[in-house]
């Protein structure tokens, strides 16, 4: 934890924005490759005439909602890049005006 009020590692936030970037990359594939299986059982493995609709349909809806949370992380990604850059505007701002005035 850093000593001050305020500590920003320019360098950190890109990778950590970029890891949360990837884990979504990387995430929904899975998701939907998860209910293509799922579909599949379900059509076939464990095929029941009224249940297995209803499983389908529940686990699109739960497919659906996870893609949705995992898109968030993309907000947040983009949220510590934009504080990132505020900052650095900032600072390069205040620099620029000191040395001006």
């Amino acid at each position: 934890m850093p000593a001050g009020n305020i500590n920003l590692d320019y360098a950190e936030i890109m990778r950590v924005s970029g890891i949360m970037n990837q884990a979504v990359n990387d995430i929904n594939p899975h998701l939907l490759s998860t209910k293509t299986s799922v579909e599949g059982l379900l059509d076939n493995g464990l095929f029941m005439q009224q249940s297995s609709p209803a499983m389908k349909a529940a686990y699109e809806k739960l497919t659906a909602s996870l893609q949705q949370a995992v898109e968030s992380i993309n907000s947040f990604a983009t949220q510590f890049t934009k504080i990132k850059e505020s900052v650095e505007q900032m600072d390069k701002d205040i620099a620029a005006s000191t040395n001006n005035g």
